[in-house]
């Protein structure tokens, strides 16, 4: 009797527990509040287009001359410089030893000059010319010459060496800030490696280089209102200051990963210009820039509207 009632009993256990089961699992759970909503253009009529964060100057990527061995390095990232302050220093000493080579060599050509002059003067000095073969004048005359072929040679590998380690001295080519380094003292610096040695700059004011689709292009006029918006906090805006406009269309480089994005397109480049004073603002930083611009249903016949 008690096995003919446990059946039941688990079967209708079993379907409470699938429906309890599924009642859980349809409940919904709670939508997280939207802290911060996507950015809206202020503007009745607008261009949207993404702009990076970089150096008034464009960020310049400092390399190296030649491939040589990191000797020391003068500045760490963040740090504001001046023009012609260092930044690093490559090993010279092969060439500061070419350097006393060259000069060694220099003096030696300066006493073979000297020692041929002096020759010359006594044999021009002579009243009987015979004296002296013509042969053994013209070696004397020639040794002269060839010291002073010699001293010219010597002149330009002073100037090499002196110039190699001149330009083992990386200095900055503007006041500016070190952006990113990349290097450490006992690394060598190779000409051919495509990551910058150091990315530097001037940051005051920064600049915003955006980037309009080709399709918008038409619509974009110079001197308009625009404003930028940081990505991940819609409420922090600033206004921007038209700089210049890049002539060149060019491919477009910077992908948000859009669906309907197209990677064959043209964009247009636009500068603008802000505040560096701006918080929460770096270099590098991609924004979400609205540009006021002209209605898109604007038609034109022969170029006017």
């Amino acid at each position: 009797m008690v096995i003919k009632l446990g059946l039941p009993i688990a079967s209708v256990v079993g379907v409470l527990l699938a429906v309890s089961a599924m009642v859980v699992g349809a409940q919904k759970a709670p939508l997280r509040p939207v802290l911060f909503p996507p950015s809206v253009s202020p503007y009745k009529h607008t261009i949207a287009g993404s702009g990076v964060v970089e150096a008034s100057s464009n960020d310049i990527h400092i390399g190296t001359p030649f491939n040589e061995i990191i000797w020391d390095i003068f500045v760490k990232v963040g740090d504001v410089i001046k023009k012609g302050d260092p930044i690093f220093q490559l090993d010279t000493r092969t060439y500061e030893a070419q350097l006393v080579e060259a000069m060694a060599a220099k003096e030696r050509a300066q006493i073979d000059l000297e020692n041929a002059a002096t020759e010359l003067t006594l044999y021009d000095s002579l009243k009987d010319k015979r004296a002296i073969s013509l042969n053994s004048y013209n070696q004397i005359f020639y040794k002269k010459q060839a010291a002073l072929a010699q001293i010219e040679v010597q002149k330009t590998k002073i100037r090499t060496a002196q110039t190699f380690i001149d330009r083992s001295f990386i200095i900055a080519p503007c006041d500016g800030k070190i952006l990113q380094k990349n290097i450490n003292k006992g690394e060598t610096a190779n000409l051919f490696v495509a990551e910058s040695l150091v990315v530097f700059g001037p940051i005051c004011p920064f600049h915003l280089r955006v980037s309009i689709d080709e399709d918008d292009a038409w619509r974009f006029k110079s001197n308009t209102p625009a404003t930028a918006f940081v990505r991940g906090n819609s409420s922090i805006c600033f206004p921007l200051k038209w700089v210049r406009t890049e002539p060149l269309m060019i491919p477009k480089k910077n992908l948000t990963g859009d669906n309907s994005e197209r990677v064959d397109t043209r964009v247009l480049i636009v500068i603008y210009e802000f505040d560096c004073q701006t918080p929460f603002v770096y270099a590098g930083q991609v924004m979400d820039v609205y540009i006021e611009s002209i209605p898109a249903d604007t038609r034109f016949m022969n170029g006017k509207n």
